[in-house]
């Protein structure tokens, strides 16, 4: 058991500090290029950013919180919340929730105004 660590023991030799992802690819493009690293004075938002996974659909969320045990109206009022829903003495259905959900995203882009939607006045 000499020179093993001991389980739970942690490793003091090195740094917790975090370094920055633009660090750690220069450094890997001068591991690469065989020259020092350099750092970049571009910033955060001109750096790439990694692709953003789309958001789940309402349904799917639903329907893989079912699959873990939730009952349908369980998994519902969850994934109402989860979208930023008020669940307090309401109880949500998963087609309640796409349509509210796509109506506050037309309404978000601007698609949608304040007045739509309301009665007919020459009807």
């Amino acid at each position: 058991m000499a020179g093993q660590a001991q389980h739970g023991s942690r490793d003091r030799g090195g740094s917790s500090r975090r370094v920055s992802p633009v660090v750690l690819a220069a450094a890997a493009s001068a591991d690469v290029s065989g020259t020092e690293a350099t750092t970049s004075t571009t910033s955060p938002s001109q750096a790439a950013t990694p692709p953003v996974a789309p958001t789940p659909t309402p349904r799917a969320v639903s329907r893989l919180l079912q699959m873990k045990g939730m009952t349908p109206d369980e998994a519902a009022n969850l994934t109402a919340f989860l979208y930023g829903l008020p669940t307090a003495d309401l109880r949500w259905t998963v087609p309640e929730l796409n349509q509210l959900l796509f109506l506050r995203d037309i309404r978000k882009s601007g698609r949608f105004g304040r007045d739509d939607g309301g009665l007919n006045p020459q009807a």
